[in-house]
């Protein structure tokens, strides 16, 4: 009999969470390791691939920027065994510590549709994929 539970697709959403409040927390070292090893994220015009390439961007975010990024709308489905998909708003905020004028109140800075990837293995759910593109305004008209 084989007593190894099958990898559910409430897991991997839950992993998008995890993600979130890791990345807000600035524990940057927690959000790599949610990386799959050859997992890419598309993150800011740019492709970072793996944990290390993860690790060495969030290593360079301004200490004085707080971010407060809420995930609404979350959808979960495998699509292979072992393989989720991962569906969600996403609605950013930021604001300032270090005095500036935008200390007194959060800016929302984004609202964006996002779509992960993940492959389940021995440590898990890992994103393999983690894309978003900006829903309001639309891209198009985004300047």
């Amino acid at each position: 009999m084989n007593d190894k539970t099958p990898p559910r697709c409430e897991d991997a959403a839950a992993q998008v969470l995890i993600f979130f409040e890791a990345l807000d927390q600035r524990r940057h070292g927690d959000v790599a390791k949610l990386m799959a090893s050859d997992g890419t994220w598309h993150r800011q015009g740019r492709a970072l691939t793996g944990p290390d390439e993860v690790a060495a961007a969030l290593a360079t975010r301004d200490p004085a920027r707080q971010t407060a990024h809420i995930v609404t709308n979350l959808q979960a489905e495998l699509t292979d065994p072992g393989r989720a998909r991962v569906r969600f708003y996403l609605l950013a905020y930021e604001s300032r510590t270090d005095g500036g004028t935008q200390d007194a109140a959060p800016r929302l800075v984004a609202i964006r549709f996002c779509t992960d990837e993940l492959v389940h293995g021995e440590s898990g759910w890992r994103f393999a994929s983690r894309a978003s593109h900006r829903h309001l305004p639309p891209e198009a008209l985004a300047r």
